[in-house]
């Protein structure tokens, strides 16, 4: 008899184990989708500055070529006055 009883005791304690993993499991799983969330919004934050960068990028190699062109506008007109 009280093996009988030491052995449902025993299986209690596994299923007490058991749904303290499957309580934590879940509490885990609702943490996921806020961290998927987090995910997503900071994917969105990042395509945008991506996106400026690359419009900046832009900016300053035209500003880069302007800049040449006057430079090379500039020694012209250099060479004109000094002849």
């Amino acid at each position: 008899m009280e093996q009988m009883l030491q052995r449902i005791l025993d299986k209690l304690e596994n299923i007490e184990a058991e749904l303290a993993e499957v309580k934590a499991n879940m509490a885990t799983k609702q943490d996921l989708a806020l961290v998927q969330q987090a995910v997503i919004e900071t994917n969105e934050i990042v395509k945008k500055i991506e996106s400026r960068s690359d419009n900046h990028e832009k900016l300053l190699t035209f500003l880069s070529h302007r800049s040449l062109e006057h430079e090379a506008a500039i020694c012209s007109s250099r060479s004109i006055l000094t002849k």
